[in-house]
């Protein structure tokens, strides 16, 4: 198969597995929302939250720079270092909640819940380093199968536990049992698939290694740090300026423009080793696919976005709760700004490669600060909807206006600025059709 095919395919595979995530999430994950209120629903997604710092240690590893180390020889070794490092971070993590409860004290109910979702992140954590290798070689199916077999087994015993009227806690007990299925699932295909043709399956803690791809990735992780926090730190503030219950309804909002960002993960991840293929071999056929890429993606989210916002507002009522209402300016707010990401979806794999990746700390930096500043001026005076607002001029800033003003930036921003250009793509597109007719 082509590589053009196999990405394809791949993008194919994880696109179905966000829409049947979709699909179960309407049919399951409302109706759980609708039951517990936003109340408790907000309680356990401020626990969620919380625990989604954790990444900030995970993400020493970038997901990016480890594939530029594997080869045909070494990628069982890389893995296992991957999948001991997390685990190890993930270990260390679980105590957290444990010492907070016994010096500073805190609620029951929520230090159960941390618990049981840091014991969530252990279980996930052990096989990273394997669905980072199966995305490298475009095999994304094979996440695909497992998260699906355990996504119909967790929104069912959900849903099981909402008729049994059992309490919130059995959402993040569930989440511990999926996770567990799901890793049994990767490592069996993992080890049929890969380690049965490897006469060599000595593992060890390669800790050169382990250092190296913390170094190559060091301003990358400083930048996810800013974008974790500017995704997770308004939901601390809203809880802070208004309450749990707001937290509720604002998750609402995130999780429907979540949906509307489901390709964008997809297309990074397929479209990476392309792009990693052209740029050693030609940079202006490296050049060209990269502002075709992203001139496509960012039309097609344009037109989606636009639409979206249309159907949230018309169907919203037939699906959620009346108290969660709000929700709908939020998805309205952070719709637009996943239309942002979706014009920036490459920007770090193109930074990755050219290994510029230095001076996004000062991207970080400055972003970090506006959106905390922006959360702390608007929430108490828009409520959740300041908390949105905040969110999209921050990823406004960060994704697109900083990068001018870089010079190692600027070449991104120039492309990203060019791919609002429909008529480029529609020249292109004409172009491409005729090329593949002649042939």
């Amino acid at each position: 198969m082509s590589s053009g095919g196999k990405i394809t395919k791949n993008i194919v595979w994880l696109m179905f597995d966000q829409v049947f995530i979709l699909v179960l999430q309407f049919a399951v994950g409302i109706k759980i929302a609708n039951y517990y209120g936003a109340e408790l629903y907000g309680k356990y997604n401020y626990a969620v939250s919380l625990v989604a710092f954790s990444s900030i240690f995970f993400e020493l590893l970038n997901s990016r720079v480890i594939k530029k180390h594997y080869t045909d020889e070494n990628f069982n070794n890389i893995v296992f270092n991957v999948n001991f490092f997390r685990n190890t971070m993930a270990g260390v993590i679980i105590f957290i909640p444990i010492i907070l409860k016994f010096t500073i004290g805190m609620n029951s109910l929520l230090f159960y819940m941390l618990l049981l979702i840091c014991l969530d992140n252990i279980l996930t954590a052990a096989t990273y380093g394997i669905e980072n290798f199966f995305e490298f070689k475009l095999e994304s199916r094979r996440i695909v199968i497992s998260n699906n077999i355990v996504k119909i087994i967790s929104y069912t015993l959900q849903y099981i536990g909402m008729l049994f009227g059992m309490g919130i806690i059995a959402v993040p007990a569930i989440r511990c049992i999926g996770s567990l299925i799901r890793m049994g699932i990767l490592k069996f295909q993992y080890r049929r698939t890969y380690l049965s043709k490897l006469a060599n399956l000595e593992k060890r803690v390669d800790r050169s290694l382990l250092y190296k791809i913390i170094d190559e990735g060091k301003f990358l992780w400083v930048t996810y740090i800013s974008f974790l926090v500017y995704t997770q730190v308004d939901r601390l503030m809203i809880k802070y300026y208004i309450g749990e219950a707001e937290v509720g309804i604002y998750t609402i909002g995130v999780q429907l423009s979540t949906i509307l960002a489901i390709l964008l993960g997809p297309i990074q991840n397929s479209l990476f080793p392309k792009m990693m293929e052209l740029y050693r071999k030609d940079y202006k056929e490296y050049y060209n696919f990269y502002l075709f890429s992203n001139t496509l993606i960012t039309q097609f989210y344009l037109i989606v976005t636009l639409i979206s916002i249309l159907v949230v507002k018309f169907a919203f009522k037939y699906v959620y709760a009346q108290e969660y209402s709000p929700a709908i300016g939020v998805y309205t707010i952070l719709a637009v700004s996943i239309f942002v990401k979706a014009n920036a979806s490459l920007q770090t794999g193109h930074m990755t490669l050219k290994n510029i990746t230095k001076k996004s700390f000062y991207k970080t930096l400055i972003s970090l600060v506006i959106n905390i500043i922006l959360n702390a001026l608007l929430i108490p005076k828009y409520g959740i909807n300041g908390a949105a607002i905040a969110t999209l001029i921050t990823q406004f800033t960060a994704l697109f206006v900083i990068d001018f003003f870089i010079e190692e930036y600027r070449e991104q921003a120039i492309i990203q600025l060019k791919s609002f250009n429909i008529f480029y793509l529609v020249e292109e597109l004409i172009k491409r059709y005729r090329a593949r007719k002649e042939r």
